[in-house]
């Protein structure tokens, strides 16, 4: 991963404001605005870029760059279930009695790595594990450190013109090429079967598979996401007129893993570069294949496409950040359709017969430097009456 990501940067800047995070309320006086049809189950909340829905009805909500994973039950107070002193926490699954989380340490320097990168899993008392050390794979292996990314096929010439970043502020055009750099980001995770478990790395551009031992493997690396460079492109960027015409070859950034009932893995793709509607809607969903790690592409069109939730009938939905909504993939189709509008739509999950999503406008402020407050919410849309039953 190389160039900027929404909601994969930032968590150090706002793990040094000295937050102090208590647990969410479940039904507070103040929330964000939402679609009518939702109903809130938890706000204030920092952060909620994760969930699960376990099978008891009760939500464990990640406060990502607050490092908190908290617990909201069907009925009384939410509570803390772990803290992590620090670093992110995030990618929340439930599998059996245990919930799985990623944790985020990584410094950015692969010299000096910092704290601890990978999975862990938590029980109903508190007790944590370590699942597997995923940072540690990364700076090992580095998977796509030999994908090159940018512009393929530039001519000498051409890239002997491209202008170098800013020495002192790092700003300017992206690189003319670059191969993929050691950045582990575990973002999302999905229990498998045997004892398995599939993790979305937005660093490191991949799917990866971890055995019931924690021994880890590189499932997918996801396809570099191309953009044609135009004049008006060029001009923006500040490159030179000379690579107008040529594919640009973002990384892509993977948010999110679930299940199909066809049994093959669904993922949502960050485009890399601006991943706002700066080049348009951009994000994109692909499947992968559990044992090949074939991926096919399913549906674009998505503005900031970082989570999604598949019903057991195949109906597919997405949150777009961007657009400030979640959207619906019904089964069979490739365009997606807006379900709902909320504001900063950050994930979604699907569990007996209701939809769930949370909303984090406080990202709004993070993002421009300023100490955000707790305006998460996790809201709910019934899907079917109730009584109807749905193949689990």
């Amino acid at each position: 991963m190389r160039r900027v990501r929404v909601l994969v940067v930032g968590a150090a800047t706002a793990l040094t404001l000295g937050l102090t995070i208590t647990p969410a309320q479940a039904h507070g006086a103040h929330k964000p605005p939402r679609p009518p049809t939702a109903t809130t189950v938890a706000d204030g909340l920092l952060t909620a870029l994760s969930f699960a829905v376990g099978a008891d009805g009760t939500a464990y909500v990640s406060q990502n760059f607050a490092g908190v994973l908290t617990k909201v039950p069907k009925r009384g107070a939410p509570s803390n279930l772990y803290s992590s002193g620090g670093a992110e926490v995030g990618g929340v699954s439930v599998t059996g009695r245990n919930v799985l989380f990623a944790e985020t340490g990584f410094s950015g320097d692969p010299q000096n790595p910092g704290g601890f990168t990978g999975i862990k899993s938590v029980d109903k008392r508190g007790t944590v594990k370590v699942v597997a050390d995923t940072g540690a794979y990364e700076i090992a292996k580095n998977p796509d450190g030999g994908v090159v990314y940018g512009a393929r096929g530039i001519s000498a010439a051409c890239r002997a013109q491209w202008p170098a970043p800013d020495p002192e502020t790092g700003e300017g055009p992206p690189p003319s090429t670059y191969t993929g750099d050691v950045n582990p980001h575990p973002y999302a995770t999905l229990p498998g079967p045997s004892g398995t478990t599939f993790v979305a790395d937005a660093g490191a551009n991949s799917i990866q598979r971890i055995s019931a031992s924690g021994r880890i493997t590189t499932l997918a690396l996801m396809p570099a996401q191309p953009i044609t460079i135009t004049a008006e492109l060029a001009g923006g960027l500040g490159i030179p007129a000379c690579a107008v015409g040529l594919k640009y070859s973002f990384d892509p950034v993977p948010t999110d893993v679930e299940w199909g009932p066809d049994g093959w893995l669904y993922v949502t793709l960050l485009p890399g570069g601006p991943e706002d509607a700066s080049f348009g809607a951009r994000g994109v969903l692909y499947k992968v294949h559990p044992r090949t790690g074939r991926t096919v592409k399913v549906a674009g069109g998505f503005t900031g496409a970082t989570n999604l939730a598949v019903t057991p009938k195949g109906d597919i939905y997405v949150s777009e950040i961007y657009g400030n909504q979640v959207s619906v993939l019904k089964r069979g189709s490739r365009t997606p359709k807006r379900f709902a509008a909320l504001p900063w739509a950050t994930s979604v999950e699907y569990a007996r017969g209701s939809l769930y999503a949370t909303s984090s406008p406080e990202l709004e402020d993070l993002f421009a430097g300023l100490p955000p407050a707790p305006e998460s919410t996790l809201v709910k849309y019934r899907l079917s009456k109730p009584g109807h039953k749905h193949r689990r």
